[in-house]
């Protein structure tokens, strides 16, 4: 079944909310084996959701519509595809009654906008709103599914479970699904991954090979589609071999987790960080409520104005450890500007000793990095991450 998302409403084209439900829905989508090939946006606009609409019905199997279901006037989704699909809408009694109830001591003007949430298409499938009021619904026309879901994320992804998956699977019935594995790398730039993977990422079949880089780590997700989770594992373990002899020395996990996190699932005993000359990063996403640790006991942050040297920043972590009474931890030491020098092309080089503590055990090596001092800083960051857990 191939698939398209239609988000409606003025507010994310004028960049005013973050279209999030677009993210979910696709990666549920696919959860289902459901192909996603387009997303699109409209605004509160009859004519302009009417031409999405015929775009859409030309080349999906499912159009799903988010958004637009609300009280006022400038909601037009249910009307349009109403009258898209030449079908009638009416009112669901319990939805109905909900509204009723909830605003019986409001106007009859206020009671009458509200009901507009109740509508439905005369026979199609209804999809309850559990959370909120606008019910939503599947119509089938012409072959292909209509679907419409509320805009808020609260109530879209309540109904999305609860009522459009379930609906969506027993259409589907019995077919293969898509299953991906995440492999993750750190300590190597994507062009070094993607140079490294470009004869298995040419020759790949029935597993897909896709790199996607951020600052510091690199993720490589495998995606298949298969009769059975067991099935996919099979078919994920003959790509991932050949992954693993290639860029084994960068893998740090083979969940989708951050370096943070993974660094969270070692219990390490008496650890703490040691910045100077940086924003923290390290210590505040070590911290973090998504990558808790709760080993790390101390985390200490000051500016220095000498320089820095390799001599100076081992003496300093090892005085910080001892201080501290910590047997692991990691030093972060940015040089001064002053001592900065710069590429060919002009671009600035930062460097930066890291400094590594494991079981009582210092090492202290010196990078240098290219690039903003924002990006410079969460890089080394991350290195000094991979670092740790590689020496643990």
């Amino acid at each position: 079944m191939k698939a398209e998302i239609i988000a409606i409403g003025t507010e994310i084209l004028l960049g005013q909310i973050v279209n999030t439900n677009a993210q979910y829905m696709a990666e549920e989508l696919a959860d289902l084996g459901v192909d996603v090939y387009f997303q699109g946006v409209v605004g509160d606009n009859r004519a302009r959701i009417t031409e999405a609409l015929q775009i859409a019905s030309e080349r999906s199997d499912l159009v799903v519509c988010c958004g637009g279901l609300g009280p006022t006037e400038d909601d037009l989704t249910k009307d349009v595809i109403a009258e898209f699909t030449q079908s009638k809408l009416v009112i669901e009694k319990q939805a109905e009654e909900k509204i009723l109830e909830l605003f019986k001591e409001g106007s009859d003007s206020l009671i009458t906008a509200n009901k507009r949430q109740a509508n439905t298409i005369e026979g199609s499938q209804l999809l309850k709103n559990e959370v909120g009021l606008a019910v939503g619904f599947v119509h089938k026309y012409q072959n292909t599914y209509y679907a419409v879901l509320p805009g808020p994320p609260r109530e879209m992804k309540v109904m999305f479970e609860q009522e459009f998956k379930p609906l969506i699977d027993n259409i589907l019935g019995q077919r293969k699904k898509l299953y991906s594995k995440y492999l993750k790398f750190g300590n190597i730039g994507e062009s070094t991954v993607e140079d490294m993977l470009k004869e298995l990422i040419i020759k790949q079949d029935n597993v897909s090979i896709a790199p996607y880089a951020g600052i510091g780590e690199i993720t490589i997700r495998l995606s298949v589609k298969a009769d059975s989770f067991e099935q996919a594992e099979t078919y994920f373990e003959q790509t991932a071999q050949p992954i693993r002899e290639l860029l084994g020395d960068y893998l740090y996990s083979e969940e989708n987790e951050s370096l943070e996190q993974a660094l969270s699932q070692h219990k390490i005993a008496d650890f703490g960080v040691y910045e100077i000359n940086t924003n923290a990063y390290l210590s505040n996403r070590i911290l973090s409520t998504d990558a808790p640790h709760e080993n790390l006991l101390v985390s200490t942050t000051k500016v220095e104005k000498q320089s820095i040297t390799e001599a100076l920043a081992t003496s300093q972590i090892v005085e910080f450890i001892e201080r501290n009474k910590l047997k692991n931890g990691i030093g972060l030491f940015h040089c001064q500007i002053s001592q900065a020098s710069v590429t060919p092309s002009g671009r600035p080089k930062k460097r930066f000793f890291i400094a590594l503590c494991v079981n009582n055990k210092v090492s202290v090596i010196e990078r240098t990095f290219i690039g903003d001092m924002q990006a410079v800083q969460i890089r080394v960051a991350k290195t000094a991450l991979f670092l740790l857990l590689k020496a643990l």
